[in-house]
């Protein structure tokens, strides 16, 4: 009797054994299945013979807004065509610096208020400032400077702007080229900034950023999610937590053991992508890469990156601004191939106009 009591046991343990593997099994089929692209793409070039288009802003009459980093804002109309809107005077464009970051107020449609990011001289230095302006008759009027004197260099501008869930501004400052700004909180650079949309209570969101500049926000979970350049390569995409300090010039690779700084939910170790611009579709998050020339989509459930899949590599060179017509479920990118470290093309710099295609074999994007 007690010998078939342990061939039983046996028994047991093997059909155990065997459910727990083909359990395993099974779930990863399914991970590897996450990493099959669901959607075709098709890409049209909608805008060419632009300069340096830094940032886009879709208007409540699909109007693109656009900033050319030299100085220019332009107007890309629903019919295709292209004009300049207002020639800033005083911006300063030299090396990185310029016209770059643009937002819409939320209730653009009522105030008509243009939010706008540009590097200045002054003193012989460089910063940067925040402006709002009212556009009315397709120009710009009665500038009002929100936030200024901030951090400039010919590197490390930041740069991006965009209107949260919670109705504020949000604003992306880099470091100058001066790490040590990014970890002291007397200064607004290398920071996540957060104010009211007349400039009034600034608050520094996060610290530790080295140069982010692309920042959307989740449409689900209303996260905030930015893109950051690291140093020689280590790029990073972080989901920004309030008063998180985000490790620069501390944390050179990503990753620290030391638990009062925030880990990326996705970094790119020695692969260098140069991330820009960013906005959300759904669940998933599309960034453009510069040096990467690339545009890739990270799908993020739960704030964990849960697959990936690369768009666009290696076509039309270097990629930087990204908005998303949530209605339409499209998206806009921007090449930026004269920025002086790209290979132009004729037509360069252009705007893209990338749509999901659907097929009966695949399933709806989340």
């Amino acid at each position: 009797m007690p010998i078939k009591k342990d061939f039983i046991y046996v028994g047991i343990i093997l059909l155990l054994i065997f459910l727990a593997v083909f359990y395993l099994q099974k779930n990863q089929q399914k991970l590897k299945s996450q990493e099959v692209p669901v959607y075709a793409w098709e890409i049209t070039e909608v805008a060419g013979n632009l300069e340096v288009p830094w940032d886009m802003a879709l208007s409540p009459n699909k109007d693109i807004f656009i900033t050319e980093r030299p100085g220019r804002l332009k107007l890309l109309t629903k019919d295709g065509q292209v004009k300049i809107v207002a020639t800033l005077p005083q911006v300063a464009s030299v090396g990185e610096s310029g016209l770059t970051g643009l937002a819409l107020h939320p209730n653009f449609s009522q105030n008509s208020y243009l939010y706008l990011y540009y590097s200045y001289r002054e003193g012989g230095e460089l910063f940067n400032r925040v402006s709002r302006f009212t556009f009315r008759n397709d120009s710009l009027s009665d500038e009002q400077i929100i936030l200024d004197k901030l951090p400039g260099g010919n590197i490390h501008n930041g740069g991006r702007l965009r209107f949260g869930p919670d109705n504020k501004l949000w604003v992306l400052t880099g470091d100058g080229g001066h790490a040590d700004l990014a970890q002291n909180m007397q200064s607004l650079g290398g920071k996540v900034l957060r104010i009211n949309d007349n400039g009034s209570d600034p608050e520094i969101y996060s610290l530790g950023h080295r140069n982010p500049q692309g920042l959307d926000f989740h449409p689900l979970t209303k996260e905030s999610v930015v893109t950051e350049h690291g140093q020689a390569a280590y790029d990073e995409i972080n989901l920004i937590k309030q008063g998180g300090n985000y490790g620069w010039p501390i944390v050179k690779k990503c990753f620290s053991d030391d638990p009062q700084y925030t880990s990326p939910i996705l970094c790119s170790g020695e692969q260098t992508w140069a991330p820009s611009g960013a906005a959300f579709l759904g669940n998933s998050l599309f960034f453009a890469g510069l040096r990467g020339q690339l545009l890739e989509r990270v799908e993020i459930i739960n704030g964990q990156v849960t697959a990936r899949e690369t768009i666009i590599k290696d076509t039309y060179g270097r990629l930087r601004g990204v908005l998303a017509d949530q209605k339409e479920g499209v998206l806009y990118v921007s090449t930026s191939n004269l920025d002086g470290r790209g290979n132009p093309k004729p037509g360069d710099d252009k705007i893209l106009k990338i749509r999901p295609v659907q097929s009966a074999t695949k399933k709806p994007l989340n």
